[in-house]
């Protein structure tokens, strides 16, 4: 509940000074009143969308390993991996910028997104066409791209089409239209599980990659029809004063705000293939397991992060209180998950296989601590995009991957991937302690 506008008085205060009780309200509609704070909901909104996709995505991949031979299932995989990769570097991590600007857009709302779009889409077949034009050079294991001239358009197009289906979550976050993340990603899911089922007695070679791309486009239309039509028009009659900056300051900010993803993705995603480059492929399978379990929680992390930008973009004189909120609810719930998979590391490695359980639980233990200092940098980020402070994001995001690359590099010959989650936690906590005087200064409400 907000607090009380000045030159008002807290009735229940008023009730207590007269030596009336104040009778709780049910827990009922205490929860009703959480869920219903934009900021909560969004968190919760997007954490039962990762828990879903990841289930219907282990569905899918066992059903796929099921219904078509291992050759047929790796070039599958090798596009739909490659594909999102691309678009991810396609996208500019405009993802960011929709969160922080389109909130308080207003009747620029449809331009913004559709220039987004744009974009993306330009970006993607460029780099999707560079790509399939360089990777008979690079490796002959990729031929496979080049069967016909119609499935190397329709792999280029597909770069584009992710693009556009990634950004439509962060469009329906801003928009306050987050509870249909979950809902439009399970329709995803199942969509492609159909599709695959179908597909394996028709094109078994092609299966995977049309299953994936049919459900992403069916996927497209209705959204866009839901956020170009609804919540676009409903944002628009909200809000009726416009705070977008001039293109070259939004150029400006996507520009570096794209460096400092771009230093992010290396103290990241490059982590295991660091580890198959320095101890070799069954060591990287040890470590990958156990970092995407700790990854697990580190996406809830960063959910709280976007919630935090989506709300403070829209009102930035609360971005103080809302920090203070979404790091003490994130402390909450960290803490004991932290502690709970720190306890069940061994077990949980089990059902991967002993060998997993005995060399991983430790590196597991590692990353899940580091979900801890991570929160306080997420929530770092996300006050500094608001405030447009990207120099504070380029330098987190650098600090601490040249902090755990470099140190991976160093651990690793001694002590082998538990080396890797020694420079993770250590790279995390090290920048966390730098930005802490400028984190305490936020927390309290300074300028």
């Amino acid at each position: 509940m907000s607090a009380p506008r000045a030159g008002t008085a807290d009735p229940s205060i008023g009730r207590a000074a007269a030596g009336v009780g104040v009778v709780a309200e049910p827990i009922g509609v205490r929860l009703r009143q959480h869920l219903r704070d934009p900021l909560n909901g969004n968190v919760y909104a997007l954490m039962l969308n990762t828990a879903v996709s990841s289930l219907l995505g282990i569905a899918y991949w066992a059903l796929a390993a099921r219904l078509y031979s291992p050759a047929e299932l790796g070039v599958g995989a090798a596009m739909v991996s490659t594909m999102t990769f691309l678009s991810n570097l396609a996208q500019l991590n405009l993802n960011g910028a929709l969160a922080r600007f389109l909130p308080a857009a207003a009747g620029h709302g449809s331009r913004l997104v559709g220039s987004a779009y744009v974009v993306t889409c330009l970006a993607a077949l460029a780099l999707g066409s560079g790509f399939l034009l360089l990777a008979p050079l690079v490796s002959d294991q990729l031929d496979f791209l080049h069967r016909t001239p119609l499935l190397a358009v329709a792999f280029a197009l597909s770069v584009a089409g992710w693009c556009v289906f990634t950004l439509q979550d962060s469009v329906l976050t801003a928009l306050r239209g987050v509870v249909w993340v979950p809902v439009e990603n399970t329709a995803f899911g199942i969509a492609k599980i159909a599709l695959l089922l179908l597909l394996a007695g028709v094109v078994p070679s092609l299966g995977i990659f049309i299953s994936w791309n049919l459900a992403v486009v069916a996927a497209l239309v209705p959204i866009n029809m839901l956020i170009f039509r609804r919540l676009l028009p409903r944002q628009r009659a909200r809000r009726a004063e416009e705070a977008l900056p001039g293109r070259g300051v939004l150029a400006r900010f996507v520009a570096l705000d794209y460096v400092g993803y771009l230093f992010l993705q290396a103290g990241t995603n490059a982590l295991p293939l660091i580890v198959t480059a320095r101890l070799g492929a069954e060591a990287n399978g040890i470590f990958y397991v156990a970092w995407l379990l700790g990854g697990s929680l580190e996406l809830v992390a960063y959910h709280f992060g976007t919630s935090l930008t989506v709300e403070a973009a829209a009102d930035e004189s609360r971005l103080a209180t809302y920090a203070r909120q979404v790091l003490r609810r994130g402390l909450l719930l960290f803490v004991p998950a932290v502690a709970l998979l720190c306890v069940s590391a061994p077990l949980l490695l089990t059902v991967f296989g002993r060998g997993y359980a005995s060399t991983g639980s430790d590196t597991l233990r590692l990353f899940a601590v580091a979900v801890l200092p991570k929160l306080v940098l997420t929530v770092f980020v996300a006050a500094s995009r608001v405030q447009r402070r990207v120099g504070r994001i380029i330098a987190v995001h650098a600090a601490t991957s040249v902090l755990v690359v470099s140190l991976a590099l160093v651990a690793m010959p001694e002590i082998g991937v538990v080396g890797v989650g020694v420079a993770y936690l250590a790279g995390q906590v090290v920048v966390m302690s730098a930005v802490l005087p400028a984190m305490t200064r936020l927390l309290r409400g300074a300028s």
